[in-house]
């Protein structure tokens, strides 16, 4: 084991989950692809240090893929802490700017607690989401592999 390894902990968020509600009858039938490219990762943590992973991160944010036509609300079921070996778990946060839509060339932050809205049309039929997010390992914190699950929702809600 290499020095300094029994100190920190290696951190995922390694299971992102990605849920589709059903439209609304009224609307029929649409076409909806969610696809999850990229979980979150935080990497190698020392406990009693916060690390954040802004949503601008390419290698470390999470990104998911929204393909479809119509209009969507785009929520999330956000985890309150990263859960480890033996049910260890430390807080998990994600603050204001830590969602970002990218739709037509174009970057707009949003609140995930909040979620966002897209509205495809026929010229424009795919958005990503990206999260960022941070974690608070405590001082004391043991090392081991630590998970956590987001839920994402997209609910049509026009054609």
């Amino acid at each position: 084991m290499r020095p300094g390894v029994e100190r920190g902990a290696w951190l995922a968020l390694g299971a992102l989950a990605a849920s589709l509600l059903a439209a609304p009858a009224s609307l029929g039938a649409q076409q909806l692809l969610v696809t999850s490219d990229q979980n979150l990762q935080f990497g190698l943590l020392t406990p009693g240090v916060a690390a954040a992973v802004p949503a601008t991160d390419p290698t470390r944010r999470a990104q998911l893929t929204i393909e479809g036509r119509g209009s969507f609300s785009v929520t999330f079921q956000l985890p309150d802490e990263l859960i480890g070996p033996g049910g260890d778990a430390f807080p998990l946060l994600f603050g204001a700017a830590d969602g970002l839509l990218d739709f037509k060339n174009s970057l707009t932050a949003f609140d995930p607690a909040v979620g966002t809205e897209v509205r495809f049309n026929p010229a424009h039929t795919v958005a990503s989401i990206y999260l960022g997010g941070q974690a608070q390992p405590p001082p004391g914190q043991p090392v081991g592999m630590y998970t956590a699950t987001i839920v994402m929702m997209v609910v049509q809600t026009g054609n």
